[in-house]
């Protein structure tokens, strides 16, 4: 007995040392005990993980709010970006393909960005605090830069990734001569924590981090969301992601890169999980980027440039359906190879001139005033869609423009359509637009009409082939972080005294509460863009023109958000709102090289910490009832506040997409909106959205409905006992946290 006591714990200790038997700890919402890996204890300067950073001394050890922590001071002789890393998970059993949590413990003593780059599945994303900007001030695109007092806890708080293991990674540095990506699981990955120059975001006082610490998911199945959605026919919501560089590791081989990180088809089997988990219910793909085809068979190499993948798409669709999700393909359509040698575009300058000094937008543009453009988007519709209907089920297409890919033509054959619909019995030159401002307007809104007409007989072909309750999408911006407010160079604030001393010349910083008694927000995304000498902007990118479709059904021209500012106005959402709702996508700005070249290649999208990540999404519902919620972001979408968004996300689907209305008198408080949907008839009672946009949890919220019946969480299908009815309304008694969306269901 003795000896088989001595066996068991002797072979304990033996898979402890080897990293298979690990204790487990409580991460938090919503993982629960998960095995720890390894832990770092980063405010220990002899912690025996190995440490890097960029500079000898350009991190330091101090003691914050009792605990000590490193920390990349935003003031100090050193300038520039600058990160320290720990390289974690070395020698304990990490397996490829498996689920983990990477959690790293910050303060929230100070406002502060954090980058964290996780090598072990190549993503980089970002997180700040307080007021601190989070996305770089500078860069070649303006971030739409927002800084509000956000409260600080206080206290510890925890930012928790759950990610998929690649096979290899890269090291510190991600270059283009590590082909082969030199580390694998057994040598652990690095964690690096960085920060971009202190003039990029000077509010902040530098990313400071206690622990870091790893967790495998013994099964990520048991963390998936259990989403509760309204009861068939009540239309349903949706919520997608579209991720701009999120395939380059598992592309492969090719000319740079011998073997990828991971097979392309299990990455999309980690996008799957990712989205059950997070409760994202339509997988949304790119199959165009650029106008360059991302993985179908076009079947006809003078058509378009075939991909070295042509069945990607076709098993997507099957991942899709095995795992119950909407299908949501993405087009970057500039016509087809096959196209553009018989539909030529042109810019007011004349034929065979770029239209802006873009060279990679100028390849290929699409003329939508031309049938044969349309015959060809229908081609790619019956490509792509159309092949699989049946297969799963489509929400619609997205379209979204790029520089120059549909642009204002004045060809000669354009010109020659105007002039026999619209030029008024006279033959239209570009020399007669050039001069004759009148003239050249009423071109334009030919042109706008034109572009409509094409969406329109899109959607009717979608609708006849696969679906009638497809829907098409349409993203007019061709910009990462959206549409700025006229020209970008401006700070929306609640302290402008803080920032005017600290922007450069030329910026201004316009207090909040100021912009929003105006409609600049919606003026600056609905004009033509400036343009600057020989370029013709206003060309490549026209203007957003929603009004013309209020009154259409089945074509939702997105509504772009990004900061508070973007959602606090009824009006500017309500003018994107058709009759099939309201679609509204966040625009990530991805800060790309805001590294300074430390780490070789950087994008990173960030997002604000704790529940405040979610502070516009509620604030969209409270102000607009979106019914389509999308996002456009650089990397995979793994998101570093999961409980809040996972919260935000079975809240916002538990809503039918039907038109609601505004009580204004249902609760005392001004941060508490509430919004009633009503079903057709009454037949499945009435749903209620409560969106909390304020920034601190608040008890005992009395909010009354002028409904009687039986109350129930529409999440979770508890039901809410009233506080008392009075005069035939129901009086409700919540607890909400901060910017918390909470959806109810009466009876009928």
């Amino acid at each position: 007995m003795k000896n088989r006591r001595f066996l068991v714990t002797l072979c304990f200790m033996w898979l402890c040392v080897c990293g298979w038997a690990q204790p487990a700890v409580h991460v938090g919402d919503p993982f629960g005990a998960l095995p720890l890996v390894d832990e770092v204890n980063c405010g220990e300067p002899n912690d025996p993980h190995e440490f890097a950073e960029s500079a000898s001394g350009v991190s330091q050890i101090e003691t914050i709010l009792g605990k000590r922590c490193r920390v990349l001071p935003s003031s100090g002789e050193v300038k520039g970006a600058a990160f320290f890393a720990y390289r974690i998970g070395k020698g304990k059993g990490l397996k490829p393909g498996e689920a983990y949590v990477l959690a790293i413990d910050y303060p929230e003593d100070r406002a502060r960005t954090i980058h964290v780059v996780n090598r072990g599945c190549e993503v980089f994303q970002g997180f700040h605090s307080g007021n601190a900007l989070g996305d770089s001030l500078h860069g070649y695109v303006a971030s739409n830069p927002e800084s509000l007092r956000f409260p600080l806890s206080g206290g510890y708080r925890t930012w928790r990734q759950m990610f998929f293991l690649f096979e290899r990674f890269y090291g510190l540095k991600r270059t283009r001569e590590d082909a082969d990506r030199p580390d694998t699981p057994e040598e652990g990955f690095w964690v690096i924590i960085l920060r971009p120059d202190p003039g990029d975001d000077p509010a902040s006082a530098g990313p400071a981090v206690h622990r870091i610490r790893l967790f495998r998911v013994p099964d990520v199945r048991k963390l998936y969301l259990s989403l509760r959605l309204p009861p068939e026919p009540l239309p349903r919501r949706a919520i997608f992601v579209r991720e701009e560089m999120a395939d380059g590791y598992a592309e492969g081989p090719n000319a740079w890169q011998n073997k990828p990180a991971v097979d392309m088809m299990r990455s999309f089997e980690f996008k799957a999980h990712t989205m059950r988990f997070l409760g994202i219910n339509t997988f949304c793909k790119d199959l165009l980027e650029f106008g360059h085809n991302q993985g179908w068979d076009a079947g006809d190499d003078s058509w378009y440039v075939p991909s070295h993948d042509p069945r990607r798409w076709e098993r997507i669709v099957r991942i899709a359906a095995q795992h119950g999700l909407m299908l949501l393909p993405y087009y970057e359509y500039a016509g087809s190879m096959g196209l553009n040698k018989v539909v030529q575009s042109a810019p007011l300058k004349g034929p065979g001139q770029p239209y802006t000094g873009i060279w990679w937008g100028e390849l290929y543009h699409a003329d939508v005033t031309d049938p044969r453009t349309l015959e060809d988007a229908k081609r790619l519709l019956d490509a792509t869609v159309v092949r699989y209907r049946g297969q799963a089920q489509f929400l619609g297409a997205w379209f979204r423009n790029r520089v120059s890919h549909i642009p204002i033509s004045f060809s000669d054959q354009t010109l020659a359509r105007f002039s026999a619909e619209a030029g008024g019995g006279q033959t239209v030159t570009r020399e007669m637009l050039r001069t004759d401002t009148d003239l050249l307007e009423r071109y334009r809104n030919w042109w706008l009409d034109k572009r409509k007409a094409f969406f329109l007989a899109l959607r009717d072909y979608l609708r006849e082939k696969v679906s009638p309750r497809c829907l098409l999408f349409w993203t007019n911006w061709t910009g990462e972080p959206g549409p700025p407010l006229d020209g970008g160079k401006t700070l929306v604030t609640d302290d402008p005294d803080l920032w005017k001393p600290l922007l450069p010349q030329w910026w201004e910083a316009v207090r909040l509460d100021d912009l929003l008694r105006t409609d600049r927000y919606l003026r600056s995304i609905t004009r033509y863009p400036d343009t600057w000498g020989t370029d013709e902007w206003q060309h490549a990118e026209p203007r957003a023109d929603p009004e013309r479709y209020r009154d259409i059904e089945g074509v939702m021209f997105t509504y772009p958000f990004h900061r508070i500012y973007s959602v606090s106005r009824p009006e500017d959402m309500d003018a994107f709102r058709t009759r099939s709702g309201l679609t509204v996508v966040r625009m990530y700005s991805l800060n790309e090289h805001r590294d300074g070249g430390v780490l070789g290649d950087f994008l990173s999208d960030v997002e604000r910490a704790g529940p405040f990540c979610i502070a516009s999404e509620v604030r969209a519902l409270a102000f607009g009832d979106p019914f389509y919620l999308g996002y456009l972001v650089g990397n995979t979408h793994y998101r570093g506040f999961p409980e809040y968004v996972r919260r935000f996300n079975a809240a916002f689907l538990a809503l039918p997409a039907l038109s609601s209305r505004r009580l204004t008198d249902a609760c005392a408080d001004p941060e508490v909106v509430v919004r009633l949907i009503p079903t057709p008839g009454n037949r499945f009672g009435t749903y209620v959205a409560v969106a909390h946009i304020g920034w601190k949890a608040k008890r005992n919220v009395q909010v009354t409905l002028p409904l009687r019946g039986k109350v129930v969480d529409a999440v979770s299908g508890k039901q809410i006992r009233p506080l008392r009815v009075e005069r035939g309304r129901l009086v409700l008694n919540l607890s909400l946290d901060a910017c918390e969306l909470r959806s109810l269901h009466v009876a009928p």
